[in-house]
Order: C-alpha cells, then structure tokens, then sequence
C-alpha cells in the first residue's frame, strides 16, 4: 500500500514539472512554543517542524504541504535535571496553503489537512491517532520578483485527533520558508 502511494507521488510530481515549468518547490520549518497532552493534562512544550511544500497546477490557489511535527516537554531542556522521562508527541500532516498578500510584501497564511500523530505522552503509551491540523500565520515576503528566496512569519498551529488517546497540541512559533 505505502510503496502504491510512493509511486502515485512521484509520478504526480514528475508528469506535473515536466510539463508545467513553473512549478516551484518550497522547504521550510518553525519552532515555537505550546502545550499537548494524550490521556494527561496538558503539558508546555517546544514545538518544532520541517516542511515540503509544491505549487503543483493541479490546485491553482491551494498549495501541497507535508509536515513533520515533533512536540516535547520543556523540561527535556533544562540542564541538570533528573526526570527519567520526558512526554512527547511526533507526526505528520498532509495540508492544503494558501496565501493572501496585503501588498506585495505582507501576507496571511491558512493552512487544513490530515494529521497523524503518535502519542508518547507516558513511557509506556505509543499509540498512533488520526485527526486534522490548522494553521494559519502572517508574514513578510523577502523574495524579489523571480519568486526564489525566503519568506518568514509568525503564526500557530492546532492539531486534533478523533480516536483512541485523543492526543492534541497547539503551538505558537517562528516560520521560516524557502522557495528553491
């Protein structure tokens, strides 16, 4: 099933870029601060994220965008502590972008999708879950007119899950994207 996926992705990406040539590739990543929790109350942590992103022609004002998403108590850094043990939640998202400009510099950020998350809020959870993830940010645009260069924000994100340990976290960070 997963190698299916692989193969239908790929294929996307390269019948797409080899007849549109105007298709961009993006990376980026935040880090901020937040709270999560699984089957506990919830706990404050750090937050962080790396992205792909592809204006692909099949989605003319929504841009694909796959996530990987750690989430981890701030306790893992304080120096010199002696906790055995420090929750965390880590997953990916599959979402949809799309931006707004202001003007030609300016911009809001909305983001939706599919979100799996695995719940490692005890030492002895390590349950995947299924749900969704909100994001949006506002922004300046660094790039000039050729479109390749770095864009930053500030903004936050929800993740939800619908199912077993029902783990979720928010965070508020620093974005950083890069347009290859």
């Amino acid at each position: 099933m997963f190698l299916k996926l692989k193969i239908f992705f790929t294929a996307i990406i390269m019948f797409s870029s080899s007849l549109f040539s105007q298709t961009d590739f993006s990376i980026g990543g935040f880090a901020g601060g937040g709270s999560f929790k699984g089957n506990s109350t919830s706990v404050g942590g750090f937050t962080t994220s790396l992205f792909a992103e592809v204006n692909l022609p099949l989605f003319q004002e929504v841009f694909p965008r796959l996530s990987f998403i750690f989430v981890k108590d701030f306790n893992a850094l304080l120096p010199n502590t002696n906790q055995p043990y420090n929750p965390y939640l880590l997953g990916a998202s599959f979402k949809g972008v799309t931006t707004q400009y202001f003007d030609n510099k300016i911009f809001l950020e909305e983001g939706v999708g599919l979100l799996a998350l695995n719940d490692r809020t005890f030492s002895d959870t390590d349950i995947w879950d299924y749900g969704i993830v909100l994001s949006i940010s506002v922004g300046y645009d660094i790039r000039n007119f050729d479109l390749k260069g770095f864009k930053i924000s500030v903004g936050a994100e929800y993740g939800l899950t619908f199912f077993q340990t029902l783990p979720q976290y928010s965070s508020v960070h620093l974005l950083i994207h890069y347009t290859i």
